[in-house]
């Protein structure tokens, strides 16, 4: 089967997790592609207005630090509603955006725990020429859908991933790789057009960061979805791989 919800008949290769993926958000697009959207939009909104209100105070720096907060937030929530609704699909049933974010906000802190950690790490392996980072947030590339399947603390759920995609990081880095050359040959294409346009149109420069973001986010908008499902498609091939349990099974958590 190409879905998530079916047997893992093909093999753990970079072109059939993309399948999987492709397929799976095809199946229910409204839900995941609005779900990133309308939680990015709110995000650059949110970032906008702090900005600006940290400018009117005389202290940028205080606008960019919670801008960067409350982004991190929402793209978790927005990130671990999309795993909810998709494990929610293997059963047959079709939940909304409003049911994903609900079930995402009940395990925010573990979530925004798990990441400060994940982001640390990553941080400190580019610091040691790139690879080790790299390959730790290949390890850890299920650690959302752990934390919202599974339920574990933020330290378990890294630990959880990175047992899990032991074995099959290469792998995982070239799907990952490809979608993140996608996310930023759009978003460059984006921007370049986009300056193009509103900075000769557009008189303020607000209005024409506002535009080139929202230029970018349109262009994003489905590499970004597909890599919030790809670690959910990655997440259950490696359950039903390497411990025999089935993806109706994973769903069956949310009961």
């Amino acid at each position: 089967m190409d879905n998530i919800s079916g047997a893992s008949t093909a093999p753990f290769s970079v072109g059939s997790i993309l399948g999987r993926t492709w397929n799976t958000m095809r199946q229910n697009p409204a839900a995941y592609l609005g779900l990133t959207f309308v939680v990015s939009l709110l995000a650059m909104v949110i970032n906008i207005g702090l900005n600006l209100l940290s400018l009117n105070i005389g202290n940028p720096n205080m606008g960019s630090l919670l801008g960067s907060i409350v982004s991190m937030v929402l793209n978790l929530m927005a990130a671990g509603a999309i795993v909810y609704v998709a494990f929610q699909h293997l059963r047959g049933v079709r939940v909304g955006m409003k049911e994903g974010l609900a079930y995402a906000a009940s395990r925010i802190a573990p979530l925004f725990l798990a990441a400060l950690v994940l982001g640390l790490g990553i941080g400190i392996g580019m610091i040691l020429l790139i690879v080790p980072g790299v390959i730790f947030a290949c390890a850890a590339v299920a650690a959302i859908p752990v934390c919202m399947v599974e339920k574990l603390g933020p330290l378990d759920c890294i630990r959880r991933s990175m047992a899990l995609t032991k074995g099959y990081r290469m792998t995982i880095f070239g799907a990952v790789a490809l979608i993140g050359l996608a996310m930023f040959a759009l978003s460059f294409l984006a921007g370049i057009i986009g300056m193009a346009l509103f900075s000769v149109s557009v008189s303020s420069p607000l209005i024409t960061f506002f535009f080139v973001a929202l230029l970018s986010l349109l262009f994003t908008l489905v590499p970004s979805t597909l890599f919030s499902l790809l670690t959910t498609v990655i997440y259950a091939d490696l359950r039903n791989m390497k411990e025999g349990i089935s993806r109706e099974s994973l769903a069956e958590v949310f009961d």
